[in-house]
């Protein structure tokens, strides 16, 4: 009987004992025992509410903030005491807070890490502690065709309603700013409640990833996929992030039976046909070529339509395979077919950030720049700036312009870092006759040409027989300032607008 009293004083100290094996500093660790368990009996302990402020930036009006907005969303508390949410939600962010689901605890947060391009951000709160109840989710990259996936929503009262609905395609989709990373598709009448831009999605208590976007008429739901998080997570982990990495080609289908004979590959063989490489690129740096066929991708063939064959997913574009399989610095091999001969690259994709694009995709936290020259408003190109015509902006917005952004990585721009453009013309006794120029792309000032905004104001150091010469790539191809007239009219542009500053070049 003592022997048996002192077995059950063990088991029941062992109880008392063993959660705290699996505690780390500032967040719990569930028991490997049980995996899923506590997110799927508790699941409000894994995530948790987020709440932003955001002030964005006029590109019209490059001088002016927009109207504050607050955002909500739903994050998930992963590994490292940080809350995965979408980067949507902390674009041009003021102020974040984070809120417990059922105490409504508070904390004010910070961002980590983000990509812009993938959609995803980590957060981290500003108390080390606030965060130690709390149980991170797995991350489970293994979901397929036809899994029940749940989409987590939380109601006023902290409790989580859940809506299931099956992955009916996995391929690559539309994310922010034109890139393409790996999707679900699940087929859902999803109650789309409290209007959240970041709610988790999981599968029986791990998660598989972040609502994107949702379609309500065709009861479809988008959802970052896991592998694309588990990219970003990896990457974000050493405190150094350096984003998904960009070889820097684009591909056209190699179906055509003329087109593969004429190249000099049988009918039999695979194979895609590079269309164009960009300048400067990953690609160009390792040597491919414009008319190359690329035959295989770090050992996976690659078909005429520019596909592979993925071991979970089945053919699935290429891609996926060079953006999420890699990261910047990796070397990878591409086997090309090129004037009757197999030859073997080695490419080191890298990443490419916006604002090294002649046209940037995205400009976020930060404000654009410009100069006023006496009324004149001089801006460089930016896709924001094209999208403030409406969501038609590439039928709406000036056929030139679009021209640039859409072709900007294939033309001759003759080494201009920039397109600078007039974008409009403020009203003044000193611009009369001119307020009606908008949209014109500046080639040269006092003869000097203009490759990006601080090469407009060195040119005006130097002004042609007294006056300042502004040409233009298209009609009314020059106008003349008189320089002697500008330092009074900028100082009344200045009271009278109520400009902040007349310039930023930062």
């Amino acid at each position: 009987m003592e022997k048996k009293s002192k077995i059950r004083k063990f088991l029941c100290l062992s109880l008392l004992v063993s959660p705290l094996l699996f505690a780390v500093k500032g967040c719990v660790v569930p028991a490997p025992s049980e995996p899923a368990g506590i997110a799927a009996l508790a699941p409000n302990r894994s995530i948790i509410r987020v709440n932003v402020t955001r002030q964005g930036y006029s590109f019209r009006r490059p001088w002016q903030q927009k109207s504050p907005s607050t955002s909500s969303a739903i994050g998930v508390i992963i590994k490292g005491c940080r809350v995965l949410v979408t980067s949507q939600l902390v674009a041009n962010h003021r102020y974040i807070e984070l809120e417990k689901a059922d105490t409504r605890e508070k904390s004010t947060a910070r961002v980590v890490a983000v990509d812009y391009e993938a959609n995803l951000a980590l957060l981290q709160p500003a108390d080390q502690h606030f965060l130690g109840d709390m149980h991170p989710l797995e991350l489970d990259t293994g979901a397929v065709l036809g899994d029940d996936l749940s989409v987590w929503q939380v109601q006023r009262n902290g409790n989580v309603a859940a809506s299931k609905g099956p992955i009916t395609s996995i391929e690559l989709a539309q994310y922010p700013y034109g890139n393409a990373f790996l999707a679900y598709r699940l087929n859902s009448s999803l109650q789309y409640r409290f209007n959240n831009l970041t709610l988790p999605v999981v599968k029986d208590g791990k998660l598989t990833g972040l609502l994107m976007r949702y379609n309500s008429k065709e009861q479809t739901v988008d959802v970052i996929a896991a592998p694309v998080i588990e990219h970003f997570i990896k990457d974000a982990s050493n405190g150094e992030y350096r984003s998904f990495p960009l070889a820097g080609f684009s591909i056209v289908p190699a179906e055509d039976p003329q087109l593969r004979r004429y190249i000099g590959i049988t009918t039999s063989t695979g194979g895609v046909y590079v269309q164009g490489v960009t300048r400067g690129s990953a690609a160009e740096r390792g040597g491919l070529h414009e008319g190359d066929i690329i035959m295989e991708i770090a050992g996976f063939p690659i078909d005429s339509r520019g596909n592979y064959e993925h071991p979970r997913y089945g053919k699935i574009s290429i891609a996926h395979l060079t953006r999420c399989k890699f990261h910047v610095g990796d070397t990878v091999p591409f086997k090309i077919f090129r004037a009757g001969k197999m030859l073997t690259l080695d490419i080191v994709p890298d990443h490419r950030p916006s604002e090294s694009y002649l046209v940037p995709p995205y400009l976020i936290d930060t404000a654009p720049r410009y100069y006023i020259l006496g009324g004149l408003i001089l801006q460089e190109l930016s896709l924001p700036y094209l999208r403030e015509f409406g969501s038609s902006w590439s039928v709406r917005a000036p056929a030139s312009l679009v021209y640039y952004a859409k072709n900007q990585d294939f033309i001759d721009v003759e080494d201009r870092e920039k397109i600078v453009i007039l974008s409009r013309v403020m009203p003044t006794s000193y611009t009369v006759g001119y307020e009606m120029l908008s949209n014109l792309v500046v080639t040269r000032i006092n003869h000097k040409t203009i490759r990006r905004l601080e090469d407009a104001v060195s040119a005006l150091e130097t002004p042609v027989n007294g006056f300042h010469k502004i040409e233009f790539e298209s009609a009314p191809k020059v106008i003349y300032l008189d320089p002697l007239e500008i330092p009074k009219i900028e100082s009344q542009i200045q009271k009278r607008y109520n400009l902040p500053a007349l310039k930023n070049l930062n």
